[in-house]
């Protein structure tokens, strides 16, 4: 069987998971001593065959990653094999320590008489987030430029890449076998084309709209395939997490369980605490069970009774706590985040404030779009004005003033390429504590203060295998 032809095959897989997986098996062959040179070849004559600016950049990728963690240096050649620059792809090249490649060669304004087609509109919210034809609208109305127009333009040329089959194929041909409700993590040849022409028009604006070259890096960013600091995440069930959780009557056995799940890992990880977690627990064609749980911190004062803490807090699983992302370096893969202030956290009636919240979408991949949102978990009080989250292992490191506050893992929990809509994912993600400094209130509050954990346990059913689910919510809360 040749490994390394499969691999390089699996570049063009629509699942966005299994691309992103690919390229980290294909970053980690470029290290190796024995298969970096074959790897290096068949890569390199992958990137020079590509067609898209996207394919160029997730090829990219694959060097970028082998560099910064497998050892790779990288060679020339690399620059001199790129067939579709832009802004992106000449970011990873510079961070690579290779030359820049011009992108204003074969640029072209749209025409005056040019008609948006009809399959550009379609792909919108569809095979294609709205976030950049938002992000294009917006320069818009600043900039009185028809960015929308040049993107589907652009799009409109780029079909001859693949005249042949220039969408790949239907989404739909993934989903509706398995029924009503169900939502796709595809990136296929609709999205790249759109994706391509997106950042095909970002260079327009750069070379002759003479648009900033800081806001056309940082509007490209949006196409990354996947978050700097991400990008080395890989999937690891805890020793602690049970591969089946079984939550079912009402809230007393249920924060029985909970009960005994949190001691598991207080057990396994002595002096640590689960802050929060994320996952499904079941996953088949009739039924899936989601469990979501979070620590939280109340002070004295409490205007609400303790069994309709769960009620009055119910709004958290809708909005939960979105900590922002600092500036940095493009492709840096540590990542500053903000820490939340003490009265954006604290709750007036409840004196209660949340323990974990989640990232932001600053440098999201649209090739990790599983995490994204509610699966990126971290601690919201870190002891500082900001604190740093960095690959460790397979996870990553939550660090605040050179101290590991917490760390963070994710799983497959019935992973594939579509779930149900009500459920925010198919990985598993938890966030632990390294200590209990996790949770040393700012300010010097010096209150006594009580830990409780609120849950939510979300059941989708259905009495056949096409229906659309029906959901049931439970939540509670207990004191530890």
């Amino acid at each position: 069987m040749d490994e390394l032809r499969i691999l390089i095959t699996r570049l063009g897989w629509p699942a966005t998971s299994a691309r992103w997986w690919t390229m980290q098996v294909l970053a980690a062959r470029l290290g190796d001593q024995d298969a970096g040179a074959a790897t290096e070849h068949a890569l390199l004559t992958y990137l020079q065959g590509r067609q898209l600016e996207t394919e160029v950049i997730e090829a990219l990728c694959i060097f970028w990653m082998a560099a910064r963690r497998h050892g790779y240096a990288p060679v020339a050649e690399v620059s001199r094999s790129i067939p579709k620059p832009s802004v992106l792809s000449n970011l990873f090249l510079v961070d690579l320590g290779l030359p820049a490649c011009a992108i204003d060669a074969d640029l072209c304004e749209v025409p005056q008489d040019f008609e948006i087609a009809g399959d550009f509109q379609g792909i919108q919210g569809v095979e294609l987030p709205r976030i950049f034809q938002t992000t294009l609208r917006r320069l818009e109305r600043q900039t009185g430029r028809p960015y929308v127009r040049q993107m589907a333009f652009e799009w409109a040329r780029n079909r001859s890449s693949y005249q042949d089959t220039p969408l790949q194929g239907d989404a739909g041909h993934f989903i509706r076998p398995l029924g009503e409700g169900f939502h796709a993590h595809l990136s296929a040849r609709a999205a790249q084309r759109a994706i391509s022409a997106y950042l095909r028009t970002l260079a327009v604006a750069q070379h002759m709209w003479r648009q900033p070259q800081d806001l056309v890096r940082e509007t490209a960013l949006w196409a990354l395939p996947i978050h700097p600091t991400l990008a080395f995440l890989r999937p690891e069930r805890p020793a602690w997490m049970p591969v089946r959780c079984e939550l079912v009557g009402e809230a007393a056995p249920v924060e029985a369980e909970l009960r005994r799940f949190v001691e598991r890992v207080a057990l396994a990880r002595p002096g640590d605490e689960l802050i929060a977690l994320r996952s499904p627990i079941e996953m088949t064609m009739g039924r899936c069970v989601e469990l979501s749980l979070v620590r939280w911190l109340q002070a004295p004062g409490s205007r609400i009774a303790e069994g309709d803490l769960a009620t009055y807090l119910e709004a958290f699983w809708d909005h939960g706590l979105t900590l922002r992302s600092l500036g940095t370096d493009p492709l840096a893969v540590i990542t500053l985040i903000e820490s939340a202030p003490l009265t954006r956290l604290l709750d007036g009636k409840s004196r209660a404030l949340p323990l974990a919240g989640t990232m932001d979408l600053a440098r999201m991949g649209y090739l990790q779009h599983d995490l994204y949102p509610s699966h990126l978990l971290l601690p919201t009080l870190a002891g500082a004005a900001r604190f740093d989250v960095a690959p460790f292992a397979a996870g990553l490191e939550i660090r605040s003033a050179e101290k590991v506050l917490a760390d963070y893992a994710y799983w497959n929990a019935g992973w594939g390429p579509v779930y149900p809509k009500q459920l925010s994912g198919n990985c598993g993600a938890a966030l632990v504590s390294r200590g209990t400094d996790y949770r040393a209130l700012q300010g010097g509050e010096g209150e006594a203060v009580r830990s409780f954990y609120l849950w939510q346990v979300r059941t989708l059913h259905r009495s056949d295998t096409y229906s659309a689910f029906s959901e049931t919510t439970k939540s509670g809360a207990f004191f530890v």
